[in-house]
């Protein structure tokens, strides 16, 4: 399944990955997970990114992660790759492997730690795009990459046929809305699920978030009120899934997800913690985020 930016309209879980008692990738386990992300409505699954550890992992790592979850979707959704690297080589890597794995599309940070200038930058891009035949999601999150996506600095790759999209994980809806204007054939897809609504005032059409395989039910709904031109009900619920995230970024937001995720896969903490350097979580965040989970079982429930 190669995806256009036609399919990008969606609700795309950014997952989370699965590790065994030995601290290996749990192949297993993030079946599970697929499948009931399936189930339950979620719409695409983004592998390696930030919620999946996918630069804490290897490129075996990487590359197991991505076939699992591709053999798990069997086609019914599409399976994003985050292929992010410290070098071109390694993108390019990742990126063949990617390819031979399945996955319906690429997704990219900008080279990090050197202060790269915005030339070389679009040249790391461009190698990737070259070297790889799927297409392409440039990802903007310029609180990690130090590199911010506008018109100005993304207009040379959104104006590249093999760039399908651009994941705006950044609170610059004026930004968001100006690429749309100017590349409107591109699908621009909200990155921070607090914004979520917002996002799709802005021009967004879908959305990759670490809470969407969460609450993909609350996402539903909002999407189905902001469709249907009920903008109070749409930030009604917009409100409840941001007490979800701010619960877990008090916790550590990444560590607290990962956890929570584990109730699509045997219960709460079934996902073990986050890899060093994250910390493990204490007994007492554990306390926290069970209260968290009854708290969403009765959002869910409420629709």
């Amino acid at each position: 399944m190669v995806t256009t930016a036609a399919d990008l309209g969606v609700l795309m879980a950014a997952i989370a990955t699965p590790y065994d008692a030995d601290g290996a990738v749990d192949t297993g386990l993030l079946s599970t997970l697929v499948e009931d992300y399936v189930s339950r409505g979620v719409e695409g699954i983004y592998c390696c990114g930030s919620s999946g550890e996918g630069l804490l992992l290897s490129a075996d790592e990487r590359t197991a992660v991505v076939e699992t979850a591709v053999r798990a979707a069997e086609g019914r959704i599409p399976v994003v790759a985050h292929v992010g690297a410290l070098s071109t080589r390694e993108a390019i890597e990742l990126g063949r492997r990617a390819q031979r794995a399945g996955a319906s599309a690429l997704s990219m940070i900008p080279p990090i730690y050197y202060s790269f200038g915005i030339e070389a930058v679009l040249d790391h891009y461009r190698a990737v795009l070259d070297a790889v035949d799927l297409p392409l999601i440039v990802y903007n999150i310029p609180q990690f990459t130090g590199t911010e996506f506008t018109l100005e600095t993304a207009g040379e790759l959104l104006g590249d046929d093999r760039v399908i999209g651009l994941k705006q994980t950044a609170h610059n809806m004026y930004a968001l809305e100006r690429m749309k204007a100017a590349f409107p054939d591109k699908a621009y897809i909200n990155g921070f699920d607090e914004v979520f609504v917002p996002a799709l005032a802005a021009g967004a059409r879908g959305t990759i978030g670490t809470t969407v395989g969460l609450q993909v039910e609350l996402f539903q709904a909002a999407r189905r009120l902001l469709d249907a031109g009920d903008l109070v009900g749409a930030q009604r619920v917009q409100s409840r899934i941001n007490h979800v995230i701010a619960e877990l970024v008090a916790v550590d937001v990444f560590p607290a997800a990962k956890y929570l995720s584990g109730r699509s896969a045997g219960g709460a903490g079934a996902l073990r913690d986050c890899r060093r350097p994250f910390r493990p979580l204490s007994e007492a965040a554990r306390t926290r985020l069970d209260a968290l989970g009854a708290t969403l079982d009765r959002f869910l429930a409420e629709g």
